[in-house]
């Protein structure tokens, strides 16, 4: 039996810190992160691999990890170097009301041989009160919960089928309710990015989905606008108002069935064109621009969102308007955003802003906010200012 506390609304879990030892450019590296984070940098300083790490956890919450480790990576060197073909991770969770997790864990190669060696999860409660949910090492150890009364001290113990998988994705059992939480969680991390759009899917009709989620590469646009549209009008209706308010001669956007039974397209009403469009018709400007505000609008958006360069081929008058809706829907979840737009950039609070930079080989993240010199500096100066300091890479000088 377990404690009726698990039929509770579940807390908003929220990560505060990320840290990374060993996966391609990370070194001892640790960021604390907000319900916003803006990420900029140059070139190979880990932006793109700070998705790619935290999509391979999200990955493996509900599959075994592959061959070569990521998806994809084959050839690819993913341990630091110099250093063991191992990598570690420390991740630090708010679980609202119900204080904070840590998730850690670590896998070795080399790739074809991966094995999890160490995965550790720990609640803590406040005054160094402590509960041990998940202490499995090399394939064996307990799982725990603080609510079950049908288990010695809560704990059960483990033993994986295969080394090659992370043992918080097996936690399919709502009975260990944080650990149920916490892969369910973590399993509803997104991400998304201009080039992994599938353009050839977004431009055909959808099947009808309840409540459905924007799938990665934006294929099911239609359906996610079809649900809008019928179960949240107001939602429909304001995502309309921000498309009028950044493309001209944009009147109406609707959504109806198409082709087999089941399936329907979003049409596109457009002034000075007597026939509706269809999503075929429209630009990849158009398009990516619907699928981001959608996204922020979404009423149950996704536990984590992170979109890599979401002003691509976005006009600067969109951009405004779509910094807002990102700003907005960081109240509801969190939102991680790279950019190398320095306009799109100074849309934001410099608090949201981090800059990744790469020294003597190691990767850091700073906090533009936390310098004095530079708050000054735009304080006196204006927004305008963050945009020509991320220009001139003055941004990262002053952030050290």
């Amino acid at each position: 039996m377990t404690n009726g506390n698990n039929n509770q609304t579940p807390p908003r879990f929220r990560l505060k810190s990320i840290g990374i030892d060993g996966y391609r450019p990370f070194r001892d590296f640790t960021a604390q992160v907000g319900d916003l984070e803006v990420i900029v940098g140059a070139n190979g300083t880990g932006k793109s691999a700070l998705f790619e790490f935290l999509k391979f956890l999200r990955d493996g919450m509900s599959r075994e990890i592959p061959p070569e480790i990521v998806e994809g990576s084959i050839g690819q060197q993913l341990f630091h170097s110099p250093g063991p073909e191992k990598f570690d991770w420390h991740l630090e969770i708010s679980a609202g009301g119900a204080g904070e997790i840590s998730y850690s864990g670590g896998v070795a190669g080399p790739a074809g041989r991966t094995g999890v060696y160490r995965e550790v999860a720990i609640e803590n409660l406040g005054s160094r009160n402590q509960y041990g949910l998940l202490n499995v090492q090399d394939g064996s150890g307990s799982v725990g919960d603080k609510l079950r009364n049908d288990l010695p001290d809560g704990l059960e113990e483990i033993r994986l089928e295969r080394r090659n998988q992370l043992a918080l994705g097996t936690m399919t059992n709502p009975g260990f309710v944080s650990l149920y939480r916490l892969r369910e969680y973590i399993s509803n991390w997104r991400f998304y990015g201009a080039v992994k759009i599938a353009g050839e899917k977004l431009r055909r009709p959808s099947l009808i989905e309840p409540e459905p989620l924007l799938r990665e590469d934006m294929g099911n646009l239609s359906s996610v606008l079809h649900y809008l549209m019928t179960e949240h009008r107001e939602i429909f209706d304001e995502l309309q108002y921000c498309l009028r308010s950044t493309i001209p001669g944009f009147k109406s956007l609707t959504v109806k069935a198409y082709g087999v039974r089941g399936e329907v397209i979003a049409f596109w009403g457009e002034g000075g064109v007597d026939n509706q469009l269809t999503l075929a018709d429209l630009s990849d400007g158009i398009l990516r621009l619907i699928g981001w505000s959608v996204l922020c609008l979404m009423p149950s958006p996704p536990s984590l969102i992170c979109v890599d360069e979401p002003d691509q081929c976005a006009h600067p008058r969109a951009l405004p308007i779509l910094a807002g809706l990102f700003e907005k829907a960081s109240r509801r979840t969190q939102i991680f955003l790279v950019t190398y737009n320095s306009y799109f950039l100074s849309l934001f609070d410099l608090s949201s802003v981090a800059v990744m930079r790469k020294e003597k080989g190691k990767i850091r993240q700073l906090k533009p906010g936390d310098s004095q010199i530079l708050r000054e500096s735009l304080e006196d100066f204006g927004a305008d200012e963050l945009e020509r300091l991320h220009r001139s890479e003055e941004l990262e000088i002053l952030a050290r």
